[in-house]
C-alpha cells in the first residue's frame, strides 16, 4: 500500500480522457459496469485525505479519479497512485460530485448566484461558467448538452461545447436527484412527491406524476424503463413515455439513495439497512434481507456481493442472500456515496475527505 499525504503538487493531467464519466456513478444503471469477481479480500492500493471534505460522488476514468471538495477545490488525482495532479479553487463549495468528458471537467457551485464551470482536464484552466443559481444536484451530460437541476426548482440545459444556455423551465419545487436523459425526453424529480418528462430540445413539460413521496436519489435507467425509490418507502419502475407506471412495490421506510439495476434486478437499501432486490420482470417475487449497515447511500451490487456505505463510516460487502458480511474496511465516517466499482478496483470516499482505492 502508498501513502498518499495529497499536497498541492501543479502538474499535468492527460489532456483528454477515453472514459467519459457523464453521469452520476458513471452509468445509467447506477451500478458498476463490469459484473466482475473482486479479489477474495481486497487491500488498499492507496489512500489520501484531499480536503475537509469531499461532496458528492468521484469520476473515475482510465486514469484519473476526480473528486469535488467541500473546501471549493475540485481535485484531479492520478488513478495509480492517489497524487494530486492539480487542483481548482471554485467561487463556492460544490454542489454534487464533477462529470467528466473528453478534454473538459464539469462541476457545478451550491449558492445562489451558483454557476456550472467548464474545466479543462490537463491543467484547470476554465473553459466557461454560466450562472444558473444554487446547484445540489448532480449534473448530467449527453453529447452536446449539459443538464441542471437546482434547489430553487429551475432546470436548465446548456451547451457542453460554449455554456450558452438552451432553455430553461421551472418546475414545482427543489431538484436533488441529477436529470435522466432517455429517448422519450429529459425526466426530472422534485420534492413536490413528482416526477417529471420535459422535451429535451425546448424544456416544456410533456407529463407529470404524483408519488408516494419524493425521489431525492439519481433513478436509474434503463432507457425503457425508470426505477427509482422514494422516502414514501415505494420501489417505482415507470415507462419514460408518458411516465406510465409500470410497477411498484412497498418497502415500508424511506428509500434515499439511489437504486441502482443489476443482473436483471433492482437492488435499493432503505432507512433501516434492510437490501431489496426486485426482478424487473417479476416485481412480485422480491426479496428482502436485514443488513445492519445505516446508509444514506445506494448499494453496489457485484458478482461477489453488495457494497454497502454506513453512515459510522464502515464499507462493507454483503451477500444479498444472508445480510452476512463477506468483507468490510473503515473510513472516517460518514459514508454518504456508494463505492465506485470498477472491475477489480474500486474507491471509497469519506464526507469528511477521506480517498481510498483498493483491489
Amino acid at each position: 500500500m502508498a501513502v498518499n499525504a495529497c499536497v498541492s503538487v501543479q502538474r499535468l493531467a492527460p489532456a483528454t480522457q477515453d472514459r467519459a464519466w457523464r453521469t452520476y456513478l458513471g452509468t445509467d444503471s447506477r451500478a458498476p459496469a463490469v459484473w466482475d469477481s473482486l479479489n477474495a479480500d481486497p487491500q488498499p492500493v492507496w489512500r489520501g485525505d484531499v480536503a475537509r471534505g469531499i461532496v458528492g460522488a468521484p469520476a473515475l476514468t482510465e486514469d484519473l479519479v476526480v473528486v469535488a471538495q467541500a473546501d471549493r477545490q475540485v481535485a484531479v488525482l492520478d488513478r495509480a497512485t492517489g497524487d494530486v495532479i492539480w487542483r481548482r479553487r471554485l467561487s463556492n463549495v460544490p454542489g454534487s460530485g464533477p462529470l467528466v468528458d473528453g478534454d473538459r471537467l464539469f462541476v457545478a457551485t451550491q449558492e445562489e448566484r451558483g454557476e456550472v464551470l467548464a474545466l479543462q482536464l490537463r491543467n484547470g484552466a476554465s473553459a466557461w461558467s454560466t450562472r444558473v443559481g444554487d446547484v445540489a444536484a448532480p449534473l448530467a451530460l449527453d453529447d452536446s448538452t449539459v443538464y441542471v437541476g437546482s434547489t430553487e426548482g429551475y432546470v436548465v440545459a446548456l451547451r457542453s461545447g460554449s455554456g450558452a444556455r438552451v432553455w430553461r423551465v421551472r418546475l414545482a419545487g427543489a431538484v436533488r436527484a441529477a436529470p435522466v436523459p432517455t429517448s422519450a425526453g429529459l425526466v426530472v424529480a422534485t420534492t413536490t412527491d413528482s416526477i417529471f418528462l420535459l422535451d429535451r430540445s425546448t424544456g416544456d413539460v410533456r407529463a407529470r406524476r404524483g408519488l408516494t413521496g419524493s425521489i431525492v436519489a439519481t433513478p436509474a435507467s434503463l432507457d425503457t424503463l425508470i426505477v427509482a425509490g422514494t422516502t414514501g418507502g415505494d420501489l417505482v419502475a415507470l415507462r419514460p413515455e408518458g411516465l406510465a407506471l409500470h410497477w411498484h412495490v412497498d418497502v415500508g421506510a424511506a428509500v434515499v439513495g439511489s437504486v441502482a439495476v443489476q443482473d436483471g434486478a433492482a437492488w435499493a437499501l432503505d432507512e433501516r439497512g434492510t437490501l431489496w432486490r426486485v426482478p424487473l420482470g417479476d416485481p412480485s417475487s422480491a426479496s428482502h434481507v436485514g443488513t445492519g449497515v445505516v446508509s444514506r447511500a445506494g448499494p453496489s451490487p457485484t458478482a461477489a456481493g453488495v457494497f454497502l456505505s454506513g453512515l459510522n463510516g464502515e464499507l462493507v460487502l454483503v451477500n444479498p442472500a444472508t445480510g452476512t458480511r463477506l468483507w468490510s474496511a473503515r473510513l472516517r465516517g460518514p459514508l454518504t456515496q456508494p463505492a465506485v466499482v470498477d472491475g477489480r478496483f474500486f474507491v471509497a470516499v469519506s464526507a469528511r475527505g477521506q480517498v481510498i482505492a483498493f483491489r
